[in-house]
């Protein structure tokens, strides 16, 4: 009888077979994309890239990435050291983290700092008076960092090779291939957690954040095989 004074909204009935919104899952890229992609960056940016592939960082985790943090690597040997430990000292939350690039990128960015670096603060100190030496490691030709400029270049080397997306799709990549290099060696180490794992160098505060590329890896495997077998240059024998 006193129905009238309730002004609460209506209950809403939602039919079960109501067909929801497709979930939109970070997806990885073939190994052809990878390599138009890389085709289409100029220096530094090429390395950059690089580094995002191989351990999955973050493009503010790139941008900060100071030259003293690259180790010392001549006296190790490739195969007994495939992955060297880089401590981050910029990150998202500022949270500490280690991540693990491989010895050959490590070798390739020692000759861009010693190469294409110093020609650049060269001709800098040669053309800019008060010029202040940067301690970033990568450099671009118009400012002190590329900060400034590394959106802009991948997302033109993108459009390049003639793929939708941003420069989140290396960390992708990264994160669903080495899923799968654990899950592979998981199936003979029990006690091994590929999950955990990967959350470490990704940097993610909730494992749930780590999880949503399980479910990658379901959707994606043909291509992540392709992908794994691609990036044994960078970690031979396919260690992980």
């Amino acid at each position: 009888m006193l129905a009238h004074l309730d002004h609460r909204p209506a209950t809403v009935m939602a039919n079960i077979l109501t067909v929801s919104e497709v979930e939109r899952l970070p997806r990885p890229l073939r190994v052809d994309q990878l390599q138009s992609l890389f085709r289409h960056l100029p220096s530094p940016y090429d390395l950059i890239a690089e580094w995002a592939l191989a351990t999955g960082m973050r493009r503010k985790e790139l941008c900060g990435l100071q030259l003293h943090q690259v180790p010392d690597v001549a006296h190790l040997d490739i195969d007994e050291d495939p992955l060297i430990e880089v401590p981050l000292t910029v990150t998202k939350g500022d949270r500490p983290r280690t991540v693990y690039p491989p010895l050959r990128l490590i070798d390739r960015t020692h000759w861009y700092a010693g190469e294409r670096r110093a020609a650049l603060v060269k001709h800098r100190r040669r053309t800019r008076a008060g010029y202040r030496l940067s301690s970033a490691l990568f450099l671009n030709s118009n400012g002190p960092s590329v900060e400034s400029e590394v959106f802009r270049r991948v997302r033109r080397g993108l459009q390049s090779a003639e793929l939708t997306g941003s420069g989140h799709w290396l960390r992708h990549t990264f994160a669903m291939t080495m899923l799968v290099r654990l899950q592979k060696q998981a199936a003979t180490t029990p006690d091994l957690n590929p999950l955990k794992i990967v959350r470490g160098p990704l940097g993610h505060a909730s494992i749930q954040s780590t999880a949503i590329y399980l479910r990658c890896v379901e959707l994606h495997a043909d291509t992540l095989a392709e992908s794994l077998a691609y990036l044994r240059w960078l970690v031979p024998h396919g260690r992980a």
